[in-house]
């Protein structure tokens, strides 16, 4: 990817970020709760391929973001553990959403994961501010 290609990928994951955490609160407030949870993780999701972009790195399924994110920022020492666990759990509270017909939300718990979300999407965009 070129620089001029990877700026143009990285300012298109945060777009997309922004949109999910816009579009997750819009949701909640609509008291539609595991569509919001869907784009509570895509907000991450996100913020995680736009980081990795910064990087040169292109990863081509969900769980290499996640795990390429894992191994680029959190084992490498750049971010805080806590954030890994926070996408490992967003991850598999979407699937849950999508395909558990069991799953139960309530709003509060999607409201502090959504704040989590958030939190992350602007360490994401901390970090990528201090990119050439």
């Amino acid at each position: 990817m070129s620089p001029e290609n990877r700026r143009l990928a990285i300012d298109e994951e945060l777009v997309a970020m922004d949109e999910n955490l816009a579009a997750a609160r819009a949701l909640i407030g609509l008291n539609l709760l595991r569509p919001a949870m869907t784009r509570v993780y895509y907000a991450v999701f996100h913020a995680a391929r736009a980081l990795l972009f910064a990087e040169g790195i292109e990863p081509k399924s969900h769980e290499g973001v996640q795990h390429l994110f894992n191994l680029h920022y959190v084992k490498a020492g750049r971010i805080e553990p806590v954030w890994n666990r926070v996408y490992s759990r967003l991850q598999k509270f979407r699937e849950e959403a999508d395909y558990g017909s069991a799953f139960v939300l309530d709003r509060e718990g999607l409201e502090e994961e959504l704040a989590a979300a958030a939190e992350l999407c602007q360490l994401a965009r901390r970090l990528l501010a201090t990119c050439p």
